[in-house]
């Protein structure tokens, strides 16, 4: 046979009808035919544009809602809009992909940690060349919260948590603080033994790290990023 024979040619599987609605919802947002905010389609119009029941355009529509693309409201002027996206909720979503994977075993604790690490050193020299003195006084409030010891591990790590999403948060760049969040979510959620941890351990070079951000000093404050760090990848085995 022939290459151009037609029995030789792919065939691509017929989309669903909750697909094909979908589909064409995320392209009118992309190409930029709907904005933030704006209004779809009464459930009526869009069965008529794509020849389905009212029914089947309500499942598809809720469940582009439930992936957080659309808002719904009732009421004589509501109806489906074209939800705010913001890297918060994509990074929780990254925390709960993150975090199944690693209970399905499909990506391990290390190749979690080697990511975090890059993240997290990324984010301290960008905060320190970003940084406003609103930060600042945020990012000082937060170490002194952290070092407000003794305290038992969970909370310790929970304050943790905390400061890195405000030193995140300095870069003022969506991706780092939605990506690192997600990441120190999901780290969180994995360590189940840290009542083994040593809180002063746990702490060390984040005074530090705010010392460089106050200094603009990209370079020292990803150093002490890394050395803070150093001992969570010693406490796991995974330097």
């Amino acid at each position: 046979m022939s290459r151009s024979d037609p029995a030789n040619l792919p065939v691509r599987p017929v989309r669903s009808a909750l697909e094909q609605i979908g589909g064409a919802v995320k392209e009118w947002i992309l190409d930029g035919t709907l904005q933030p905010g704006d209004r779809l389609p009464t459930e009526e119009q869009m069965a008529q544009m794509f020849g389905v029941s009212r029914p089947t355009v309500r499942e598809a529509l809720r469940e582009l809602r439930s992936a957080q693309l659309l808002t719904s409201t009732r009421g004589r002027t509501g109806g489906y809009r074209v939800a705010e996206i913001s890297m918060r909720t994509v990074g929780a979503g990254v925390a709960e992909a993150i975090s199944l994977s690693l209970r399905m075993q499909t990506l391990t604790y290390a190749q979690l940690f080697d990511v975090r690490v890059a993240l997290e050193v990324q984010v301290a020299g960008c905060a320190a060349e970003l940084r406003t003195e609103a930060d600042l006084e945020r990012l000082r409030a937060s170490l002194a919260d952290v070092l407000r010891l003794p305290a038992d591990p969970e909370t310790v790590l929970a304050r943790d948590l905390a400061f890195h999403r405000v030193l995140a948060e300095a870069t003022h760049n969506p991706l780092l603080v939605g990506f690192a969040g997600a990441t120190a979510t999901a780290f969180r959620r994995f360590a189940s033994d840290v009542q083994a941890i040593e809180a002063e351990e746990m702490t060390a070079h984040l005074d530090e790290v705010v010392a460089a951000v106050e200094a603009a000093d990209a370079k020292a404050a990803r150093s002490a990023m890394q050395a803070h760090l150093a001992y969570f990848a010693s406490y796991f085995r995974l330097a």
